[in-house]
C-alpha cells in the first residue's frame, strides 16, 4: 500500500504530463523547419559572420596596438557564435543524410513520407485520451456519490451507477475473444508509454531542480537506474488506476453475468433462457444471494481492495489523487494545444559541443598512449612473432659452440 502510494506521486505528475504530451507530440513532430533549409540558413548566418570578422580585421588593420576593446569583445562573440553555426552546420549536414550510405537516406526519406500517418496516429492517441479522461472523471464522480462506505474503506464503489465507455467497451468485445485482453494491453501500453514520455520530457527532478535529463543516447546510468526506479513504482499506481478508476467493473468481473431471478428449487440454478432482460453483470453488491455465489472477483481486485479497506487512509490518498491527475492532464494539455514546438537551439548546442569535447578527450587520450609507449619502447598491441625467440636461442646456441671450438 505504501509503495503503491509513493507510486501514485510520481503518477500524477509524470504520467499525467505524458499522456497530454503523447498525442501533440506526434500531431506536431513535423519539424517546422526542415533539413534543406536550416542548413541554407546556418550557411548563410556563417558566411555573414565571416564576413563581419574581415570587415573588424581590415578596418584595424593599420592601427597601432590592434584591435581596441570594443572591437575585440565583438570579434570574440562572432568567433563564439562561428563555433555555434559550424556545429549547426554539421548536425544540419548529418541530418539531409551528407557521409552517409544509402540505406540511411533512404531511411530518412521514408521517415519524411509517411509522416502524414504520424499525424492520422497522432488524432487518433488524442481521441483515446480524451475518452480516457473522460470514464476516469466519470468513475470518480461516481465514487465519490455513490460510495458504499466513502472515506471509511477508500471510496469503494458497489457497482457502477453512470455509464463508463472503457467498461462498457471492454464488457462488449469480450464476448469475442481475445480482443478484449488485446484492448486492455494497449491501454496498459499506452500509460507505460505515456510515463516514459513523461520522464524524458520532465527530467528527474526534486521539487524545481533539475537532476538528471533524459536524452537519446547521452543519459547518464544514474539516471537511467532512477528512472527505471521511478516506472516500477508508477507500474505499481497504474495497477491501481486501471483497476480500480479506468474500468473498475470490468477489471473486477470483467465479463462475468448471473441471472437474477428465483430458483424453483434451493439447490438448482434459475434459469433465464427465456428472461434474457434478468440477466445482470456481477457487481460488489448485489441484493442476490446468488451473485456472491456465482461471480468471482478477480485477484487484483481482491488485493486492491483489502488494501483500501485495511488501510483508508491510503486508499482516500489514492482516491483523491485520482483527481490531481486529471487536473494535470488538463493543465498541461491546454498549455501545449496553443504553444507552438520550437527547436531547442540551445540544447542542440550544447549536445555538439559535448560531442565535440569527447572526440578531443579520445584524441588526447591517444597522444598520451602514444607518449607512455616511447617511453617504454614497448608497442602496445602489436602481436610478436616466435620466430625472434628462436633465433636468438639458434644465435646463442652457435656463439655458444664458436667459443667452446676456440677454447678447445
Amino acid at each position: 500500500g505504501v509503495l503503491i502510494t509513493a507510486g501514485t506521486v510520481l503518477y500524477c505528475l509524470y504520467t499525467a504530463p505524458g499522456l497530454a504530451l503523447l498525442p501533440l507530440t506526434l500531431i506536431k513532430s513535423a519539424p517546422k523547419v526542415s533539413a534543406p533549409q536550416l542548413h541554407a540558413s546556418a550557411s548563410s548566418e556563417l558566411a555573414q559572420n565571416r564576413e563581419r570578422q574581415r570587415q573588424l580585421e581590415r578596418r584595424n588593420e593599420g592601427r597601432e596596438g590592434g584591435l581596441d576593446s570594443r572591437d575585440r569583445r565583438e570579434l570574440e562573440q562572432l568567433v563564439r557564435e562561428e563555433r555555434t553555426l559550424v556545429r549547426r552546420e554539421r548536425l544540419a549536414s548529418e541530418r539531409e543524410g551528407e557521409g552517409h550510405n544509402i540505406f540511411y537516406r533512404a531511411y530518412l526519406t521514408l521517415c519524411a513520407i509517411f509522416r502524414p500517418l504520424k499525424l492520422v496516429f497522432g488524432l487518433l492517441l488524442l481521441v483515446i485520451s480524451l475518452v480516457v479522461f473522460a470514464s476516469m472523471l466519470i468513475t470518480c464522480i461516481d465514487k465519490l456519490k455513490n460510495s458504499v462506505c466513502g472515506r471509511h474503506c477508500g471510496y469503494l464503489l458497489g457497482h457502477t451507477q453512470i455509464f463508463n465507455p472503457i467498461n462498457w467497451l471492454f464488457t462488449f468485445t469480450s464476448r469475442v475473444f481475445p480482443i478484449d485482453y488485446i484492448l486492455f494491453l494497449l491501454l496498459t501500453l499506452l500509460f507505460f508509454t505515456s510515463s516514459v514520455i513523461g520522464i524524458a520530457s520532465i527530467g528527474i527532478r526534486f521539487l524545481w531542480v533539475t537532476l538528471f535529463k533524459i536524452r537519446s543516447g547521452k543519459t547518464s546510468p544514474n539516471a537511467l537506474l532512477m528512472a527505471t526506479v521511478m516506472l516500477t513504482l508508477m507500474t505499481l499506481a497504474l495497477n491501481y488506476a486501471l483497476s480500480m478508476i479506468v474500468a473498475p467493473q470490468y477489471a473486477t468481473f470483467g465479463p462475468q453475468t448471473f441471472c437474477d431471478r428465483p430458483s424453483g428449487r434451493p439447490d438448482s440454478q434459475p434459469d433465464c433462457s427465456n428472461h434474457h432482460k434478468a440477466v445482470r453483470p456481477c457487481s460488489e453488491r448485489s441484493d442476490n444471494p446468488l451473485a456472491n455465489l456465482v461471480c468471482t472477483p478477480s485477484v487484483a481486485s481482491t488485493f486492491l481492495n483489502r488494501i483500501t479497506v485495511n488501510f483508508p487512509f491510503l486508499g482516500v490518498i489514492d482516491f483523491w489523487a485520482q483527481f490531481a491527475f486529471l487536473g494535470i492532464f488538463v493543465l498541461v494539455f491546454v498549455v501545449m494545444l496553443f504553444r507552438v514546438p520550437k527547436m531547442d537551439e540551445q540544447q542542440m548546442d550544447e549536445d555538439l559541443r559535448e560531442e565535440e569535447e569527447e572526440g578531443l578527450l579520445a584524441s588526447t587520450g591517444r597522444r598520451f598512449g602514444a607518449t607512455w609507449q616511447d617511453i617504454t619502447g614497448k608497442a602496445k598491441g602489436v602481436k610478436r612473432s616466435d620466430y625472434g625467440t628462436v633465433s636468438g636461442e639458434s644465435a646463442g646456441a652457435g656463439a655458444g659452440e664458436s667459443a667452446g671450438s676456440r677454447a678447445g
